[in-house]
């Protein structure tokens, strides 16, 4: 029987069907009725149009005592979804984009669309916010998550060995992050993984290393995204190197697919550049495009996805 590889997606929502979520944290109120709703809505009437055969996971926590925040997609949650057949099958996780404190799993759904008829099985999931919990806890939930799948690889015929990691923005941090220390007891349950696209994300959090304007929110005591570092003090330059896929450069990382726009104003365009030099002169092997006339949305584009797509089936599928 062909191996063949996994694709996992990281962002938030439904185990195996459909069913209302658990009562939200006291205060939530309608703010997150009305969240939760939407979500609903949205997940009932894009999963009819996944392939045919598709088997689908909704809503599966990945760990045993679930954390959740005040928003349904701060929590500790991923869906599954599983091409017909024996496989095991590659997995894609995509992490979720949101400065930390924001973005969901749904997006998933459409990475499905285009991966399952591809021979790849697609994970999106959900991590804690960091107005909910603040840094390690967003790595942290993405290594469970991927323990988790590993776990359950032979009940959803995945293939554990062939495993690919994407995502946006603060998404693109924690897939960096775990291809930088998936080999290292640098945080809990590390996770390995075998290829890794990241699409303008921050690599670098130390404002100084890292070049961060004095606009950006790193000297923004009162950005949400300060949540980020632990204790309610604002900016640690000590968290913000163990933060940072930069200071975990090594060689026996897997491959890198990045993208970065040159018009990108809220992460430093140079932090890119240099990670990606960096990884090259550690011999990983990396691929680096910087995208002409693409801001920090825009790096994600028809032509960008085709190649991820390109990129995860060399290295998950072809080995």
């Amino acid at each position: 029987m062909k191996i063949l590889p996994v694709v996992l997606a990281i962002t938030g929502f439904l185990p195996v069907v459909l069913s209302a979520q658990t009562s939200p944290a006291s205060g939530a109120g309608d703010a997150y009725a009305k969240s939760e709703a939407h979500l609903k809505a949205y997940y009932a009437a894009m999963l009819p149009k996944l392939p045919a055969g598709t088997v689908k996971i909704i809503d599966q926590s990945y760990v045993d005592q679930e954390k959740r925040g005040i928003d349904p997609s701060s929590s500790q949650k991923l869906d599954l979804f599983v091409p017909p057949g024996d496989g095991p099958f590659p997995l894609v996780v995509n992490i979720h984009g949101g400065g930390w404190h924001a973005g969901g799993k749904e997006g998933g759904i459409g990475m499905a669309m285009t991966y399952i008829p591809k021979g790849f099985a697609l994970a999106s999931i959900t991590y804690r916010w960091v107005q909910d919990a603040p840094f390690p806890a967003q790595i942290d939930d993405c290594n469970a998550a991927l323990a988790w799948l590993r776990a359950h690889a032979a009940e959803y015929h995945l293939d554990p060995d062939k495993i690919g990691v994407s995502g946006h923005s603060a998404g693109a941090h924690l897939c960096a992050l775990i291809a930088a220390t998936g080999d290292t007891h640098t945080f809990k349950n590390a996770q390995k993984v075998q290829a890794a696209v990241c699409y303008s994300g921050p690599f670098d959090m130390d404002r100084d290393r890292g070049n961060w304007p004095h606009n950006s929110f790193l000297w923004n005591p009162r950005d949400k995204m300060m949540s980020f570092f632990p204790g309610g003090n604002g900016y640690d330059a000590t968290v913000a190197r163990q933060a940072s896929p930069e200071t975990y450069v090594h060689a026996g990382m897997p491959p890198i697919l990045i993208f970065n726009g040159d018009q990108d104003r809220l992460v430093p365009t140079g932090q890119a550049q240099v990670f990606a030099n960096d990884l090259k002169k550690a011999g990983v092997d990396v691929t680096f495009h910087l995208e002409p006339g693409k801001d920090h949305g825009t790096a994600v584009n028809p032509q960008s996805r085709a190649e991820a797509l390109a990129f995860f089936q060399k290295n998950l599928q072809s080995k």
